[in-house]
């Protein structure tokens, strides 16, 4: 699954696959799947449902959460 970082930054870009949700992807990426609303919030310009991505569409993956 494609994620790279952005020059000097702590965001990261996933470029959406067939299959993926916000979901696995916020739990592959923070380990909690419950943090997709970081994934929208994040991407809101190119996501209208959370429910609908598509494959090819490139996120922003912001940094991970800090530690409660």
């Amino acid at each position: 699954t494609p994620l790279y970082s952005s020059a000097a930054s702590d965001v990261y870009k996933r470029q959406v696959q067939k299959g993926d949700t916000l979901w696995a992807i916020s739990r592959e990426r923070y380990g909690d799947p419950l943090l997709y609303v970081k994934v929208f919030e994040a991407n809101s310009g190119n996501i209208r449902d959370p429910d609908l991505i598509y494959p090819g569409q490139v996120f922003d993956l912001p940094e991970e959460p800090a530690p409660e």
